[in-house]
C-alpha cells in the first residue's frame, strides 16, 4: 500500500508541519518528523520500519508502535490520502 498525503504539506525544520490546503498547523516530534521525512522520501512501510530502528536505535516493536501512532493521527487529521 503505498502511502501519500491529500494535500501539500510543509515540515519546518523546528518540527511545524503546515497544511497549505486549510491553513492549518501541526507540531511533530523529533519522531514525527523523521517519519514525515521518510515518507516525503518515498519510502514505503519496512524501509520506514528499519530506517526508524536504526535513526532512534529502537527495538522493532517500539518502532512499529510509533509508526501506528504517527499514521492513525494522519488518518484522524484527514491528511493521508
Amino acid at each position: 500500500m503505498e502511502t501519500s498525503f491529500k494535500s501539500e504539506l510543509t515540515l519546518s525544520d523546528t518540527g511545524f508541519l503546515f497544511d497549505h490546503s486549510s491553513g492549518l498547523t501541526y507540531t511533530l516530534n523529533p519522531t514525527g518528523q523523521f517519519i514525515f521525512n521518510e515518507i516525503k522520501g518515498g519510502k514505503q512501510g519496512t524501509d520506514i520500519l528499519a530506517s526508524i530502528r536504526k535513526e532512534f536505535n529502537i527495538d522493532e516493536d517500539t518502532a512499529r508502535k510509533d509508526i501506528d501512532d504517527f499514521f492513525r493521527q494522519l488518518r484522524e487529521l484527514d491528511l493521508l490520502s
